[in-house]
């Protein structure tokens, strides 16, 4: 055999070793996953959780995110595993709004759980709904909100709209959510000239001492606990000692609009 012969066989030898070197690190690498990975479908996603008492047959779930997709198939996942089981789903919502089309399929989810259910949505003392969250917060048949709770309302708009069409689109999504859920229509007038040309802020406080229909009755403290055994939500399990229930219900008399 001549020398190139045996520097051809070496060098091949030497690729060989390398690709079997790197199949092993691949194999290795599946090989080192956990076993109890949960399957893509099953996982969580990032500012949910939920808790389901089985004494009272509640259902609570938190939602700490972007309205964006995921949300809708979150909340079909639970009300699938747990809507036989349960009578009530309490919503606690902080965000600050997202996507239109997800907003639309969350309220068409929690309009079919509403048929069995009693829906009770609740943003906490300090908590965020702004945007596409607070049609969602509307569709509470007891919708309630902590004084220091913060709303941030805004234009709806599409891109290249102009300014009496980004106003239509608004008053379509007003005359869509807010004005079936009892939310005072001469409220909605006078804010929109100022939606025209920046954000609204306002406080739980502002929009109760505005009757404005929107909350039905407020919540002092942002109590999450006595909810019974936490059953998702890796790093959004509560503790429930020591803590008083959260409200589930509040008069329909708080509903009064100008």
């Amino acid at each position: 055999m001549t020398d190139t012969a045996i520097k051809v066989i070496a060098l091949l030898s030497t690729f060989a070793g390398r690709a079997c070197l790197a199949a092993a690190v691949a194999i290795a690498a599946l090989t080192l996953a956990p076993a109890n990975a949960a399957p893509a479908d099953e996982r969580t996603p990032a500012g949910a959780s939920l808790d389901f008492n089985e004494e009272d047959g509640t259902l609570y779930i938190d939602w700490s995110a972007p309205i964006l997709a995921g949300m809708a198939d979150y909340l079909r996942t639970a009300l699938g595993k747990y809507g036989t089981l349960s009578h009530r789903v309490v919503l606690f919502l902080n965000s600050a709004g997202g996507q239109v089309e997800e907003g639309d399929r969350v309220i068409q989810i929690l309009n079919e759980a509403k048929q069995t259910h009693r829906l009770v949505t609740q943003v906490l003392d300090g908590n965020l709904c702004a945007s596409m969250c607070i049609p969602i917060f509307l569709q509470g048949d007891d919708r309630l909100a902590a004084r220091a709770s913060n709303w941030i309302f805004h234009e709806a708009t599409r891109p290249g709209a102009n300014g009496k069409e980004r106003t239509d689109i608004t008053w379509c999504l007003f005359r869509k959510y807010y004005v079936p859920a009892g939310v005072s229509m001469d409220w909605l007038k006078s804010i929109v000239p100022i939606i025209q040309h920046a954000n609204l802020s306002q406080t739980g406080s502002d929009l109760i001492s505005a009757r404005t229909g929107i909350i039905m009755c407020q919540i002092a403290e942002p109590n999450r606990a006595g909810r019974g055994r936490s059953v998702g939500g890796r790093g959004h399990q509560r503790s429930v000692n020591n803590k008083e229930s959260a409200p589930l219900s509040c008069a329909p008399a708080s509903t009064e609009t100008r």
